[in-house]
């Protein structure tokens, strides 16, 4: 009788916070994975839709309604960027079909990027949807010291207080107008300055110098570094008429030069090619040199003497081109049967070859290689080789309605200096993002170096801030009522400002967990009881997340180079959902891998012209090591309430 009370028993607020982690979790990273399939952005809802009842990325157009259409600039631009320009640019990318981690056998820059995403915009879902508890009692006498890791981390809890329920934005838009010192702030605000840069340099470390694709990241901003004609762009900052000045940024951005858009024009001709803006050309510059790299990989490959024989190779340039039904056939039977992607292609074709080992391996690279180069080619014939060009037309209607807020920039701000200071600022950045010493040798990038990058750069952005609350009071304007409306929207149990979100009110002020607590109560007493053991297990693991990371914090503030990696949870987060993620099996039969697999992180941190980037594999596992909390199982968890969670969102 005392079981069955005790498995009966409401959710504790702990279990509710661990349950509510769970699902926003899985919800944020399934809706950032459904952009893979064509037509998901149809049954997204406003600003692309209207009359959507059943939203599919329920908090993703949250968020998207709630802070990004309310932002001065973007929430003036017309109906047509939306969904004439980003919603068909957004079914381009899908209806291209971009390559799977799965099937190249590494982890992709798509694949990156998406988990680094999901992992970050989790946190400030989980605020909008649940709401930031509001603390009693501030102690508004208590001394900062930044040196001090207890007093930084207690900073940024007390400064979000002050920002959701205090009058601490108005003081930071007074203080600003005042001055580009930072040590004329209050030592609370100093000191949750130093969080955000520590936590910054986190990321920064983390996604170029860790991450299994950073040295590739690198590489690419690197490029579009040398090719951006700063001192031309500066030159025409300069311009004192605002009109003349913006019209010649866009000739220098956007202007096409070709036969093709004059006879268009004119009326000569109707949708010829009319070639590529400067935009659109360092984009294809950039991936056609990626392209260049990787066929010349692929043509070593057909060289060796242990070349996958010539109908396998054509086989599996057949296949890139195939359907997607084919594609997932494919991929659907690599992960049911236990064998390599390539391995299922040939075993569906009529091509009947007996590969030794290191074929069949340099037969995945090659397929690898292959994929890679169709990606880039269709990047760039959406992004800059279709017609009609709706980038640039995307492009022209954000500087339209961005128009009255660079006038005001313009007259309060040297913008050419501003400019000048971001060169500096990422020429500094890919230096000391490479590793340092003799071959063999290297010492990796720490994330001190990138806590110091940004401290020698903070001044300029210092600067730039005082400029435009001092002499942009109209546009500092804007922006403050901004501030005020996107703090509002985490304040606990409050109706939030009217937004376009398909998340109802009632269900950010307390529905939805009204809802998820009707879910426990109905469930059978066997899964009661399973559910709460994984809610016990995944709050101790939040708890280890937290205080690992604030343990790193204060290694970074510290100086003891006793941490080989910055603070901050995400991080953990955004390693597991990479570590978990399927990938072919290395041999013709063999088990499927995952992204954590020794052999997967060696061949993602290849560059693109076959050689270690950035760190080896090994240096990268002593740097992270197996430091970072995993999460536990919550499989009856999601069984139980995912599909709940996600009905709940998207109809309230």
């Amino acid at each position: 009788m005392a079981e069955t009370t005790s498995s009966a028993a409401p959710l504790t607020p702990e279990q509710s916070r661990a349950l509510f982690d769970i699902l926003t979790h899985h919800e944020t990273y399934k809706e950032i994975q459904d952009f893979k399939f064509p037509g998901a952005i149809y049954s997204y809802g406003p600003p692309f839709q209207d009359d959507v009842n059943s939203s599919q990325s329920p908090i993703l157009q949250s968020l998207l309604a709630k802070f990004i259409l309310k932002l001065p600039g973007l929430r003036d631009v017309s109906e047509e960027f939306w969904r004439g320009r980003v919603e068909n640019l957004i079914q381009d990318l899908a209806d291209a079909e971009l390559s799977e981690s799965y099937d190249k056998g590494i982890l992709g820059i798509r694949k990156t990027l998406a988990t680094a995403i999901a992992a970050l915009i989790e946190y400030p879902a989980r605020g909008a949807l649940g709401g930031f508890p509001k603390q009693p009692n501030i102690d508004h006498d208590r001394t900062y010291d930044v040196a001090n890791p207890d007093d930084v981390l207690q900073s940024w809890r007390d400064c979000i207080q002050q920002i959701v329920y205090g009058d601490l934005i108005d003081e930071l838009f007074a203080k600003a107008a005042e001055t580009d010192n930072l040590d004329s702030h209050p030592p609370v605000v100093q000191a949750m300055h130093e969080f955000l840069v520590v936590n910054l340099a986190s990321i920064m470390h983390y996604t170029l110098v860790l991450s299994p694709e950073g040295p590739t990241l690198l590489r690419m901003i690197e490029s579009v570094h040398h090719l951006i004609p700063y001192m031309l762009v500066r030159q025409t900052l300069k311009v004192g008429n605002v009109a003349t000045m913006l019209s010649g940024i866009m000739r220098i951005v956007l202007a096409k030069a070709s036969v093709a858009s004059v006879t268009n024009w004119i009326g000569l001709s109707s949708g010829a090619d009319e070639g590529m803006n400067l935009l659109q050309q360092i984009i294809s510059q950039v991936l056609s040199w990626d392209k260049r790299d990787l066929r010349k990989r692929a043509d070593k490959i057909e060289k060796e003497h242990h070349a996958p024989p010539k109908e396998v190779r054509e086989e599996l340039k057949s296949w890139i081109q195939r359907s997607r039904a084919e594609h997932d056939e494919t991929r659907r039977q690599s992960q049911e049967q236990n064998m390599s992607i390539v391995a299922v292609i040939l075993s569906l074709s009529s091509v009947s070859v007996e590969m030794t080992e290191q074929q069949h391996s340099k037969a995945l690279e090659y397929l690898s290689l292959h994929l890679a180069v169709r990606d880039r080619q269709e990047i760039v014939r959406v992004l800059c080789k279709r017609n009609p060009d709706i980038l640039t037309a995307a492009i022209r209607d954000a500087v339209d309605a961005y128009t009255p807020i660079i006038r005001h920039i313009h007259q309060a701000v040297n913008l050419s200096d501003s400019l000048w200071d971001l060169e500096q600022f990422l020429t500094d950045m890919l230096k000391i993002s490479k590793p340092s010493g003799p071959k063999g040798q290297e010492k990796t990038p720490s994330v001190e170096a990138f806590v110091d990058l940004l401290h020698r750069h903070q001044g300029s952005l210092h600067k730039f801030l005082h400029q435009v609350a001092k002499n942009g009071k109209e546009v500092t304007s804007w922006f403050k009522e901004y501030s005020h409306t996107a703090a509002s929207m985490f304040r606990n149990h409050e109706k939030p400002p009217p937004s376009e979100s398909v998340v109802s009110d009632k269900i950010v002020t307390g529905g939805l967990q009204a809802e998820l607590t009707k879910t426990f109560a109905e469930l059978p007493e066997k899964e009661k009881e399973v559910v709460k053991q994984e809610l016990e297990a995944h709050g101790k693991y939040i708890d280890d997340l937290h205080a690992a990371s604030a343990a790193r914090i204060s290694a970074v503030i510290k100086r003891n180079h006793a941490t080989p990696f910055g603070p901050g949870a995400y991080l953990a987060r955004w390693q597991h959902l990479m570590d978990k993620t399927p990938i072919t099996p290395a041999s013709a039969h063999g088990p499927v891998r995952s992204g954590a697999n020794k052999s997967v992180k060696e061949e993602s941190r290849k560059d693109v012209d076959g050689g270690e980037g950035g760190l080896s594999e090994d240096q990268a596992q002593k740097a992270v090591g197996d430091k970072m909390p995993v999460p536990p199982q919550s499989e009856t968890t999601l069984k139980c309430f995912a599909e709940k969670f996600r009905h709940a969102l998207a109809t309230g």
